[in-house]
């Protein structure tokens, strides 16, 4: 049997085994292809506190050779009912674009990247994968008559939308103007600054142009650390504000007293109208606090915020154009599963609620 596709045979994704180093996959043997095998976790190996930093080391060596993996997992190898085998690096790749001997020769050089942390006991497997990222939740629509419509503005793509590169989650900055591909095209693209998505500081000043998976991509974040935790606290504010108002309306209400018959009229109107204004605070604090929890659950891992990646952007200059002006600026390929696109309004202001 052909080993592209008995090495992995029972994974549940079928996939089709490039190359692998050390012996032959499976056992020799008329019925041995038939063995299923599982993943099993890599648990207390030397690879787990230098991963983070060996990782980098691996894939930046991919994209310097320009393989188009798509992940890079540790794992074991193992038959049913048996012990696992010895830890691979088991990396996808795009399908089609990696023969077996390239392949060998990758792999070489990656156990030379891990014996630099002295680590000789992992081998390499390639094996053809796609990889689709997770969109996480989608920016939220306008809802002018909604409690939460005074505290919903971060999380909606008008303009001025908060971001911030992946990489460094601090530096913040906004995204200023939608801009479509036309000619057929659905990408759509955010126009901002070169220096908040490849600061100066972590970037050589050069031409960023990402043709191909082959270049590295620079992912930009919706809602950095702190634009993220400044929106959960402006919610908890305006729960606040609403425990303000419930405690005065039951003060109100406490002092009207119960509805006896005969009463004034106006003191009547009014108990109705403290207990409306009480009823509509009881029932935004309720609202407020489900969106503060959906907020904090389904928003709060970075990874769930990409909003998307760096397209092009050209060197920062100076005295540029027949009017010297500076030129600062940069095309956010946007991710499309994080907008709604049947209701997208395009380049809006969010004015707010007053």
């Amino acid at each position: 049997m052909d080993p592209a596709y008995t090495d992995f045979f029972g994974l549940p994704s079928f996939p089709l085994s490039i190359y692998h180093m050390g012996p032959p996959w499976p056992p020799s043997g008329l019925y041995s292809w038939r063995i299923p095998k599982n993943a099993r976790p890599v648990l207390n190996h030397e690879i787990a506190p230098v991963w983070r930093k060996l990782g980098k080391q691996i894939y930046t060596y991919f994209d310097s050779i320009r393989l188009l993996w798509t992940s890079i997992d540790p794992v074991r190898f193992a038959e049913d009912e048996k012990e696992p085998g010895p830890l691979f690096l088991w990396v996808g790749v795009l399908p089609g674009t990696l023969s077996s001997s390239d392949a060998e020769n990758a792999a070489v050089h990656c156990k030379e990247i891990m014996s630099e942390h002295e680590i000789t006991d992992v081998e390499i497997a390639f094996r053809e994968s796609t990889f689709t990222r997770s969109a996480g939740p989608q920016l939220l629509n306008r809802a002018p008559f909604d409690p939460t419509a005074g505290v919903r503005g971060p999380f909606t793509p008008a303009l001025g939308l908060q971001i911030t590169p992946k990489a460094f989650p601090y530096l913040e900055g906004t995204g200023c103007l939608y801009l479509c591909e036309g000619g057929g095209s659905d990408r759509v693209f955010l126009l901002t600054t070169r220096h908040t998505v490849l600061p100066p500081s972590e970037y050589p000043n050069d031409l960023y142009h990402r043709k191909d998976d082959g270049i590295p991509r620079h992912e930009v974040i919706h809602l950095g650390s702190r634009a993220f935790q400044n929106a959960l606290k402006a919610i908890m504010s305006k729960i606040f504000c609403e425990d303000i108002t419930i405690a005065f309306n039951k003060g109100e209400l406490e002092g009207l007293g119960e509805a006896v018959e005969g009463e004034d009229a106006k003191k009547t109107t009014k108990r109705q109208a403290v207990g409306v204004k009480l009823a509509r605070a009881e029932e935004s604090k309720a609202r407020m606090y489900k969106f503060h929890d959906n907020i904090a659950k389904f928003w709060n891992a970075e990874s769930d915020r990409i909003l998307g990646h760096v397209l092009y952007s050209p060197p920062i200059s100076v005295g540029t154009g027949d009017k010297p002006f500076m030129e600062d600026w940069a095309l956010i390929e946007l991710n499309r599963g994080k907008f709604n696109w049947d209701v997208f309004k395009g380049n809006v202001i969010n004015l707010g609620t007053s």
